[in-house]
């Protein structure tokens, strides 16, 4: 049986205001860096901001939890280590508060 030759696509558009949470272009050589926002917050978090299922770009999370995400919202999980290609808002959020 032949191989497809058409790509899968991957889309996780923000559930709010519909941005590509993991925008890619699919060709060789693809550059990610400073365009994903794929995080993990606690399920307190989420729950808080009436999610359930779905993604949320940082800004939408944060306008339904009616404030700013804090390192202590992300989970331990490896999706939330630093990476290049998070957004410089992703990455703030993340890190901690200069004294």
């Amino acid at each position: 049986m032949p191989r497809s030759t058409r790509s899968i696509e991957m889309k996780t558009l923000c559930l709010d205001c519909g941005m590509d949470t993991t925008p890619c272009t699919q060709s060789r050589g693809c550059r990610h860096t400073g365009r994903w926002e794929m995080y993990m917050v606690y399920h307190r978090v989420w729950q808080a901001a009436g999610m359930g299922k779905g993604f949320l770009c940082i800004g939408c999370l944060e306008r339904r939890l009616g404030r700013r995400v804090v390192p202590e919202d992300f989970t331990k999980a490896p999706i939330n280590r630093h990476a290049s290609w998070e957004t410089e808002r992703l990455a703030s959020r993340k890190r901690p508060a200069s004294p």
